[in-house]
């Protein structure tokens, strides 16, 4: 059996008559508009994942931009530790 998605689907598998229509009106609006909202809802919720996942690839690329400045920040500040230590705690022959 085929899955009813919309309403205008459902009142054609259903087979109503006019007087069963008429009877379901306002309950049958409802639905209608009901469905827009859900409609609605899903393309803004689509947008904003759209925009989450635009916002966390941007987020990934700098995070790796800062990755490499903290790797040549810290081989700066270990070659500035070596330079800082007294010559008398290096080994000699």
């Amino acid at each position: 059996m085929k899955e009813v998605k919309t309403v205008e689907e459902l009142i054609r598998s259903k087979n109503l008559t006019v007087e069963e229509l008429e009877l379901h009106k306002e309950l049958i609006e409802e639905c209608r508009v009901r469905e827009e909202r859900i409609a609605e809802y899903s393309r803004i919720a689509q947008a904003n994942l759209e925009k989450l996942s635009q916002s966390l690839a941007t987020l990934k690329q700098r995070a790796v931009v800062l990755g490499d400045a903290l790797k040549v920040l810290q081989e700066r500040a270990d070659n500035l530790y070596l330079k800082l230590l007294p010559e008398e705690i290096f080994y000699r022959e």
